[in-house]
């Protein structure tokens, strides 16, 4: 048993970014967006390029993203994800199913922990969040009012890595289950401060099993002691069962406003729609207008990396329901939701590796398909892109001339990472400086371009210039080349006080505006 408690208490303690000025103001390059050469009416159809396996490889069905948003622990005040006995047990029955990789706890031992559950195993602390931060450090059950307690201690930590669970000692050293179980003890504490005592003497043995840094003991030990309080005086707030599970194995999140896409939800359309030359399965969400009428036409306003950009939807509709912004589809194009869509090793794939492919399956795929379930206004239709998106949505619009398909009339660059480790190795940078040659194969651009950054993103990621340029730099020669092209339909702007992305739903929300305006603007 006392290798079952063992388990029981190192389980809890484990999950418990004319041309731009690059300076810190708003720098525009203004434009008259000059549409001469830009098709205004609804004239352009796409041909629709897709395989009968990715025809019916198709679904639509309603929104199911809320399975998958990220869990934010909240930043300020005493959190607990508080445990029933009958929590315990269902926590238990499924923990082979949750963890099929776990080789070190049998099913037989498991059932002698749901049969061990009782009444006195009522009120205990699976985890506890203190001002955001996850404590490591041992808890009482929810009951404890401050005065005398006595609990089962063990000088060992379990571990779980890639090959499995491991039994530490004090020093850090491998040992067996039958060296653990002679290290568990109980452990009786007379009063509060005698509790506070031994915390501070628990924390500090954390520094030799690696659990946390030497310079972590005192803001650890502070927030134990507010946890401990909170306990005592009853001035925690309690998480729903499960909420720390989602948050320490959340592989693929959708950062997302719970409440604000919940309002939403009606009026979005979930599609999967699978790419054979890709081999990837997409997540697109279309959300359709205020008043939407299927008779009329509306442009498309499409965001790549849909993992962060739908949660930008709610916005950008209550723009267009406030009239600050004309009707459009907006459109997200995300991962399946078993990737994980922020992670950059798949964003550099799609953006830097396969970004011809990628830019088949919007041109050729993805928006005749949608062109045929809404009526689309592509000659004023937005492709959007961001920092490795950024260097996609630059190729995209200097690639444009070789499909037959158009549907897009707008671009948005957004702090493209042209210096990008992710982006070099799958690129030719003088294909890049030059847009690909797109002037040497053209005489004009029938297209509007956006470029736009953080006025202070470029210190972020100043390790990884080398001897290229920064994002901001980048932006600047950009806007030069344009002009030497003779290109003047485009606009340039940083935006002042920001990173390498606060600036986003700002600019969002101004494009839209610009790209699909109403009668007052």
């Amino acid at each position: 048993m006392k290798k079952l408690t063992a388990i029981c208490m190192s389980l809890v303690f484990l999950l418990s970014a004319v041309s731009c000025e690059l300076k810190n103001q708003s720098s525009t390059r203004e434009s008259s967006y000059e549409s001469a050469n830009i098709e205004t009416d609804s004239a352009v159809k796409l041909t629709n390029h897709m395989t009968e396996k990715e025809l019916q490889n198709v679904s639509v069905g309603e929104l199911t993203v809320f399975d998958h948003e990220q869990i934010k622990i909240p930043e300020e005040g005493v959190w607990l994800e508080i445990w029933t006995p009958e929590q315990q047990k269902d926590y238990w029955s499924h923990y082979i199913e949750n963890h099929p990789n776990d080789t070190y706890i049998t099913e037989e031992e498991i059932q002698e922990i749901i049969d061990s559950i009782d009444e006195n195993y009522d009120g205990m602390i699976n985890s506890a969040f203190v001002d955001g931060h996850m404590l490591c450090s041992s808890l009482p059950s929810s009951n404890y009012d401050g005065g005398e307690i006595t609990y089962f201690q063990s000088d060992c930590i379990y571990r779980t890595d890639d090959s499995g669970y491991h039994i530490l000692d004090k020093n850090g050293n491998e040992i067996t289950q039958e060296e653990a179980d002679k290290l568990g003890y109980e452990v009786k504490l007379n009063n509060f401060d005698e509790v506070k005592t031994k915390i501070h003497k628990d924390i500090e043995d954390m520094v030799n099993f690696g659990t946390i840094k030497q310079n972590e003991v005192e803001n650890e030990y502070e927030r134990t002691i507010r946890a401990w309080e909170a306990i005592i005086n009853k001035s925690y707030v309690e998480l729903e069962y499960g909420t720390t599970e989602k948050y320490l194995y959340q592989d693929c999140v959708w950062e997302i406003d719970h409440d604000a896409t919940k309002e939403i939800a009606d009026f979005v359309n979930e599609i999967s729609i699978y790419d054979e030359e890709l081999d990837t399965n997409f997540i697109v969400h279309v959300t359709l207008p205020p008043d939407f009428d299927p008779e009329k036409t509306y442009p498309a306003f499409v965001l790549t990396d849909g993992v962060w950009r739908f949660g930008n939807h709610p916005a950008l509709r209550k723009e267009m329901e406030n009239g600050n912004a004309g009707d459009a589809l907006l459109v997200s194009i995300g991962y399946d939701y078993s990737m994980n869509g922020m992670d950059d090793t798949n964003r550099k794939k799609y953006f830097c590796e396969k970004e011809k492919e990628f830019l088949d399956f919007i041109t050729d795929n993805l928006m005749p398909y949608l062109g045929e379930q809404y009526n689309v206004d592509f000659s004023n239709s937005t492709l959007y892109g961001h920092s490795l998106g950024g260097t996609f949505a630059h190729y995209a619009v200097f690639n444009s001339d070789k499909y037959e398909n158009q549907p897009f009339g707008n671009y948005i660059i957004g702090s493209p990472a042209f210096w990008s480790p992710g982006f070099l190795p799958y690129a030719d940078l003088s294909e890049v400086k030059s847009e690909y040659g797109y002037f040497d194969r053209n005489d004009t651009l029938d297209k509007r371009i956006f470029i736009c950054a953080g006025a202070d993103e470029d210190p972020v990621y100043e390790e990884y210039y080398g001897d290229n340029d920064s994002t901001l730099k980048g932006v600047e020669n950009l806007t030069k080349r344009l002009e030497s092209y003779g290109f003047t339909n485009f606009e340039c702007k940083l935006y002042p006080d920001s990173g390498h992305y606060e600036f986003i739903p700002e600019m969002l929300n101004e494009v839209l505006a610009k790209f699909c305006p109403t009668d007052k603007n």
